[in-house]
């Protein structure tokens, strides 16, 4: 249990690192996934099959729409408690990286940012039950899909079959758009 509940952590690690960095889009659908951490470290998995591919590329697709909702919803959360999100980031730098020569924020702020932290936490129970079934109704197991998604960031051959996945899907969406 405690191997699944990590996984699942790793798996929703990348969209929680949008509590620090709001106001940054997601980058293509299979980067934004899962970061290893160091102890995790494994063997390099390059022999996918196509179906594992193509099923990771659905998951991705769902999973940054997930972020892109979550994020919107944490953007919101932030601008209801009364800061922006510039500003929101700042406190937090600050918070990460205290530097003692920096202007300190206002307490208002600081209790403003707390309770948008609170709640932004609060999310990730939801945001990981989400990115999870979207990975298991593709019908991958969380673990295959982080050896994926490792894969992509770290293999050149990897990365190639599935840009050229990704490729053949935009052409023949974009062949059914121009049918229709």
């Amino acid at each position: 249990m405690m191997m699944k509940r990590t996984k699942r952590n790793t798996l929703i690690g990348g969209a929680f690192a949008v509590l620090f960095s709001l106001a940054s889009a997601s980058t293509t659908l299979a980067q934004q996934p899962v970061q290893q951490a160091p102890a995790q470290t494994q063997a390099l998995k390059e022999d996918f099959q196509e179906e594992e591919l193509d099923c990771f590329l659905n998951a991705s697709s769902k999973i940054n729409e997930i972020q892109m909702e979550a994020q919107g919803e944490m953007m919101k959360i932030v601008e209801d408690e009364g800061l922006s999100v510039e500003k929101f980031n700042a406190i937090a730098q600050a918070q990460q990286v205290p530097d003692s020569s920096a202007t300190q924020p206002d307490p208002k702020e600081v209790e403003a940012f707390q309770k948008a932290a609170e709640k932004i936490t609060g999310m990730q129970q939801t945001v990981e039950g989400k990115m999870v079934e979207a990975v298991e109704a593709e019908g991958l197991e969380v673990e295959t899909y982080m050896q994926i998604a490792q894969a992509y960031q770290q293999s050149p051959k990897v990365k190639g079959e599935l840009d050229e996945k990704m490729k053949q899907k935009q052409a023949s969406q974009q062949d059914s758009l121009n049918a229709n």
